[in-house]
């Protein structure tokens, strides 16, 4: 497996035999979102998505987290451009994960929460190990769940969603299951041998076809994403201006320093 050269320490890309592996390498931050990590793994999508070679891309994280959100640090420390700034970088990276091409199996090696889970959410497979937890906790941080209970909403209806944001429930793997919100779930130790296999599968699909399916489902999507991504906008707005996503931000790092 060779590593791109080019790719920075933080977020890794491996290309082999038809599988572009990237991984959200920050494991002292269980591998949580700053804006360098957002911009890498945005890269990193659209070089696995150009390559020819690549059928299927799996997105993990290193250490025991897939992705524990957004950093607070970094929240902590925005000013009204800044946490702006911030939404509009997650919009785009998203818009971005949203027009992929290629078929993308998030392999879910541990905790998954906030935008660490809809990360997951957005990818077309979810394949946890017994050790992957899930949560959409932003209330934890003062923050608002705009996107993210957009993205929850088809995947596990109404009343799931609405307890999973309200609660700020960490959800073990097997109750994820249970909810809808992964596809599968296997032992840690075979979590590398059953993503192997699904992307050998999907490997001998007709790349053409496999695209026009994820353009159409990108399509039935559209609606709900671009009301979604307005409302962020507004929403994150409205309560940075209060003051509640710096205070909860404060707070949550102050919490970790204990």
């Amino acid at each position: 497996m060779n590593e791109t050269p080019s790719t920075p320490r933080c977020v890794t890309l491996d290309i082999a035999a038809a599988v572009a592996r990237i991984t959200l390498d920050r494991p002292q931050s269980m591998n949580a979102f700053n804006r360098e990590q957002r911009e890498l793994f945005r890269e990193a999508l659209l070089a696995a998505d150009a390559d020819d070679t690549v059928r299927a891309i799996v997105i993990t994280g290193r250490g025991k987290a897939f992705c524990a959100g957004q950093d607070q640090h970094e929240s902590a420390a925005m000013d009204a451009a800044g946490s702006a700034a911030r939404i509009d970088s997650y919009l785009e990276l998203y818009e971005v994960f949203r027009a992929l091409r290629k078929p993308v199996i998030a392999r879910i090696n541990g905790v998954a929460a906030g935008a660490g889970l809809q990360i997951a959410l957005m990818s077309d497979l979810r394949i946890a190990s017994t050790q992957a937890r899930f949560g959409m906790t932003e209330f934890k941080v003062g923050s608002a769940a705009i996107v993210g209970s957009a993205l929850l909403w088809p995947i596990i209806g109404e009343a799931a969603m609405k307890r999973l944001v309200l609660l700020a429930e960490i959800v073990p793997a097997g109750p994820s299951l249970e909810l809808g919100l992964v596809h599968e779930v296997v032992e840690d130790e075979r979590l590398d041998e059953r993503v192997a296999e699904v992307c050998a599968l999907i490997a001998g699909w007709s790349p053409t076809s496999v695209a026009i399916t994820k353009a159409w489902w990108k399509e039935m999507g559209d609606e709900l994403f671009v009301k979604a991504c307005a409302a962020a906008r507004r929403g994150h707005a409205a309560n940075f201006a209060s003051g509640a996503y710096s205070e909860g931000a404060r707070k949550f790092t102050e919490r970790k320093r204990a």
